[in-house]
């Protein structure tokens, strides 16, 4: 596993020229499991950190929400082999959370990649 884990760091690092030292893992057994509205402003990731993360799985629904209006909101569908890449200001004035879903779903994998400072 740890082989396949450095090929996919290694793609995403020579595609974008970003750099990480870090994974998380997290696994949807299926529609109950869910992930709060939360941002990721942790200060060993720095003040504007770069998170790539992979899909691996079940399609679910990536939510976004602005932090000082709640109303606004988007999804993303993240399909299996999605990569996406949050930086900027988002984790300053966005939320993003992966919500329960009414209809059934099988596992879901999802890997973030970051660089600890």
């Amino acid at each position: 596993m740890s082989h396949l884990l450095y090929k996919i760091t290694d793609k995403i690092e020579k595609e974008f020229g970003y750099r990480f030292n870090g994974v998380l893992l997290n696994l949807y057994r299926n529609n109950n499991d869910s992930v709060a509205w939360h941002r990721d402003k942790e200060s060993k990731y720095g003040k504007r950190p770069i998170i790539a993360s992979v899909s691996l799985g079940q399609t679910r629904n990536f939510d976004f929400r602005k932090m000082v209006h709640h109303q606004s909101k988007y999804s993303l569908p993240l399909t299996h082999g999605s990569l996406l890449i949050m930086k900027g200001d988002l984790q300053e004035y966005w939320e993003h959370r992966i919500a329960k879903s009414t209809i059934p779903m099988k596992e879901r994998i999802n890997l973030t990649f970051r660089f600890r400072i």
